[in-house]
């Protein structure tokens, strides 16, 4: 299979200038993702602008591409960020803060409130794992009132929580709907702010691909391309029927390591890229590709082999999400992430090696 690697940062604060986008495309940057998870499309206006204004000057067209809430267990909107130490007690509700500090007036857990969807609470029993913010945060569940919609959790891997970030619980797989009325309100103006692809999270079966197909069409964007993130072990399963109906698959890795024992995540990447090679679907490597870089100028080895090892799997394209977003070095990480995944592919060329694309 005969490509060409394509390359993505992330929009964010840390890389949003038109001076700062225009150096990253200039290093090699062919694409970038803006995520919708935390925002509206139209609040990202200037950043969009600033990419445009960046472009133009250097004369490159970039995939943009949009990263959709899309059926994703989140928790609510906090008042402020929470900092979870281990041994710490939390307090999950369906409703918001406030709500929840009325409610637990007399518990111990009021300061500790996490709102989180009341789809979790019916799934939900004493014992079970949960992971926020793709696995940083790890609780496990104590006490659960499904009438109340209410339960507590102690923390067993600690850190600092924000607003909108993942929820997941070992072994429960909830059904909620593809697309988010924020997700359609989003897509409503891809139009206008020159969107090329759609980056449909946690997909579970072709219907999902359907949907968000049905969705494009009758928007008037049937031209834009179609992204479906394997995130969960029914996307894997349901692999094969999948690739007939989007345009590339994404190897997400963050919430895929929670899926799945980490120790097995490297298996499961190179069976889904196996499958892809085979059925020439192009795809694509996603998540903590050089995550040391969001504060070290440097990488680590481990991270520029982990990269020039997606290269020589067959990758399409490579995506780098918090690094630029949010990083100390956007730049720096884009360097490196082209530097390396070039030196792969002049390798990958080299008659010595025994496989073709």
């Amino acid at each position: 299979m005969k490509h060409t690697l394509k390359l993505y940062g992330t929009l964010g604060p840390a890389a949003c200038t038109k001076e700062t986008l225009q150096e990253m495309l200039r290093l090699g940057m062919t694409g970038i993702r803006l995520n919708l998870s935390h925002s509206k499309l139209e609040d990202c206006a200037e950043w969009l602008h600033n990419l445009r204004t960046a472009s133009e000057a250097i004369r490159i067209v970039p995939d943009l591409l949009l990263d959709l809430q899309g059926p994703e267990v989140r928790i609510g909107v906090l008042d402020a960020p929470l900092v979870l130490e281990n041994g710490d007690s939390v307090f999950f509700t369906a409703g918001s803060p406030s709500f929840a500090k009325e409610n637990a007036a007399n518990s111990p857990f009021t300061k500790q409130i996490i709102p989180v969807p009341p789809e979790i609470f019916p799934h939900l029993s004493a014992g079970q794992t949960i992971r926020l913010d793709d696995g940083k945060i790890i609780l496990q569940a104590e006490q659960t009132d499904r009438d109340a919609l209410c339960a507590t959790a102690r923390v067993n891997t600690g850190g600092t929580l924000f607003s909108r970030k993942s929820l997941s619980i070992d072994g429960v797989s909830l059904r909620l709907p593809t697309l988010t009325k924020q997700d359609k309100e989003n897509l409503s103006h891809a139009s206008r702010f020159g969107v090329t692809g759609v980056m449909l999270p946690f997909v579970r079966d072709a219907d999902d691909l359907f949907y968000l197909k049905q969705t494009l069409m009758q928007l008037g964007l049937a031209h834009i391309r179609i992204f479906a993130k394997i995130e969960n072990r029914a996307g894997v399963e349901q692999l094969s029927s999948l690739l007939p109906h989007c345009d590339e698959i994404v190897i997400a890795r963050g919430d895929l390591g929670n899926a799945y024992p980490l120790s097995k995540l490297p298996a499961v990447q190179k069976d889904i890229a196996r499958t892809c090679l085979l059925a020439k679907k192009p795809f694509m490597v996603v998540t903590q590709m050089l995550a040391s870089m969001e504060t070290h100028p440097i990488p680590t080895r481990a991270e520029v082999s982990d990269i020039f090892n997606a290269v020589m799997d067959g990758a399409s394209s490579l995506m780098l999400t918090g690094e630029t977003a949010a990083g100390q070095y956007p730049v720096q990480a884009m360097k490196t992430l082209a530097d390396t995944s070039y030196e792969a592919l002049r390798y990958r060329m080299q008659p010595r090696f025994p496989f073709a694309f």
